[in-house]
This record gives structure tokens, sequence and C-alpha cells, in this order.
């Protein structure tokens, strides 16, 4: 039997393979032996896969990163419309850029570090911009060095600070699988999980969150109020915004700046004051319900209310 006629055997998925393990020079050099393999070499997804398992699966990370809210800036690109060429240009960075192996660690190391110092910032100011920056910081990182488990753990916590948790785990998945040992990226999976298991049964079998007509309900609105009732200290109806900062405080473990306390009672109900009523409570409630039932939960657990039954939790506890 030709040598041909062996490779025409051959499936796709087998030359997929074969090609992972190739350089781009290999990779033509087998397209050459004969037509069956030069049109399955020349198949974008044989490159696309090939530049995900040489340079990481950096499209899906910014994609995941944008669609949390987070502002890329330049680090934010189109997938490639030709993944060849984009697969030969990336090798050639990488090659250009091991020459200088040395500086570029170093930048990799500072900007790591910048990128921790960021989400530190961020527990105590609330400032969404600091996870912007570390976000590009990382994804910046992840371009020239796509086996930085750290970097992984980082966006993952990044996301988790802001409750998308399922896309957390979607990036914790992919470092665990450039770094199965990475012991961060595994504690957080677990806590994540842990959350989400512990609410999953919520959106069926707990008490309602909305009624018929996608309002609040009755007893989500008697938590509300009683929760508005516990932070509203001189008892005036609204919550000012030192008694709204307690309460983000209490919800989220940081303070927000004044710029989203200002803004809370514009968005969703205001007194003459400018401070947020219970009704502008309400509304705020009923938007984050609408698209997170599950963060609506939680925030009622953080104040001591049984976030599946809708009761606090020292009766849920004696009935």
């Amino acid at each position: 039997m030709s040598a041909n006629k062996t490779f025409d055997t051959l499936t796709e998925d087998l030359i997929e393979i074969l090609a992972s393990y190739l350089e781009p020079l290999d990779m033509v050099h087998l397209g050459a032996t004969c037509k069956h393999l030069q049109k399955s070499i020349n198949r974008p997804e044989i490159w696309e896969h090939k530049a995900v398992d040489d340079f990481g699966d950096r499209f899906t990370i910014t994609s995941i990163l944008d669609s949390a809210g987070l502002d890329l800036g330049d680090q934010l690109k189109p997938e490639p419309s030709d993944w060849c060429q984009y697969y030969q240009e990336r090798h050639a960075a990488m090659t250009k850029m091991n020459a200088g192996a040395d500086d570029q660690i170093a930048k990799s190391e500072k900007d790591y570090d910048e990128a921790q110092e960021l989400l530190r910032g961020f527990q105590s100011t609330g400032d969404v911009d600091s996870l912007s920056n570390a976000a590009q910081l990382m994804v910046g990182v992840l371009d020239n060095f796509p086996g930085h488990a750290g970097c992984y753990h980082l966006l993952g916590f990044t996301l988790y600070v802001l409750n998308e948790l399922e896309d957390a785990l979607s990036l914790l998945e992919i470092g665990s699988m450039v770094d199965p040992n990475y012991e961060p990226i595994n504690e957080l999976t677990s806590e994540i999980q842990g959350l989400l298991e512990g609410y999953g049964s919520t959106m069926t079998e707990g008490a309602p969150l909305l009624d018929n007509a996608k309002e609040l309900s009755a007893p989500l609105k008697a938590a509300l109020t009683a929760i508005f009732n516990s932070f509203d200290m001189d008892k005036d109806g609204s919550l000012k915004p030192s008694e709204l900062s307690d309460f983000v405080y209490k919800t989220n473990g940081s303070r927000p700046p004044q710029a989203f306390l200002t803004q809370m009672g514009i968005q969703f109900g205001k007194d003459a004051q400018g401070y947020l009523t219970l009704e502008g409570f309400f509304n705020f409630f009923l938007e984050q319900t609408l698209e997170d039932p599950i963060e609506t939960r939680r925030d009622l657990e953080k104040h001591g209310w049984d976030g599946d039954r809708l009761v606090r939790c020292d009766i849920a506890r004696n009935a």
C-alpha cells in the first residue's frame, strides 16, 4: 500500500491530533504529500485549535470578561478571519519574545503584582475600574505566558466578586486544564460550586421571588422592608448615603464610592433630598431579581434571612 493511500485513510480528527504536534513549516510539508492532507491541513478549524493549544484560548477569555461588563480596552480584539495567518503571526511573536525572555518575564511578574494590588484596592474602594484594569493586565500576561495559572485564578476571582459565578467557573476550568495542581484555582472552584449548589434548588423549590405579573412577591417585599428598616436608622423612610453605604458593606463586604450611592437614588427612586426610598430599594431588587434571582437569595442570606424560604433564619431554624 502506498504512503499516499495510507494518508488518504486518516480521519479529520487524527489529522488534527497529528497537526497539534507539528511546527507550522512541518504542517506545510505534510500538506504537500497529498491532496487529502493538503485540504485537511488548510481547514480553519485545524489552525484555530492549534492556536488555542499553543497560545491559549484568548478570544473565549476576553469574550467572557467583556460580557461581564469589564472594560478591556485594546485587549478586546475580534476573532481572526484567517486562523492560519493568526497562528503564524503569534508563532513569530512568541519566537521573538523568547529571545528576550528575561525582560518579558520581569514585566509579566510586575503586571501580575500590579493586578493583585488592584484587586486588593477594589475590596476597599469598590471601584469597578480597578477590576477592568486588573483584567487588562492579566490578558496581556496570558498573551505571552498562556500557561500562567495564577492569571486564570485572578480572572476567576474578578468575576467571582462581580457575582458572575458561572463565568468565573468557565475561566477557572480553563486554568485547571493549564495546571491541574494549582491549588488556588481548585479552592476557588470549590467555593463557587458550593455557592451554586446551595442556591441551585431555589429557582424552582424555594418561595417565589416574583409574582405572576413579574413584580416582587409579597414575602420578598416583606423581607426587603425589614432589611431596609434595619438600616434606616433615623426612620425617615429613606437611606441617606451613610445608611446605604452600611447596607452595601454588609452585602458585598466593601464600601462603595460616593458616586455609586448618589446614582442608586437617581436610578431607582429618591426622595426630595436625593436619598434612596423604600420604593427605590424595591426597584433595585426587582431589576436584580429579573436578571439574577440567585444573587437576590444570596443577598438575603447576608442579612440573616433564609434565602430559600424568605423568612428570618432564626424563624426557619425553629420551624
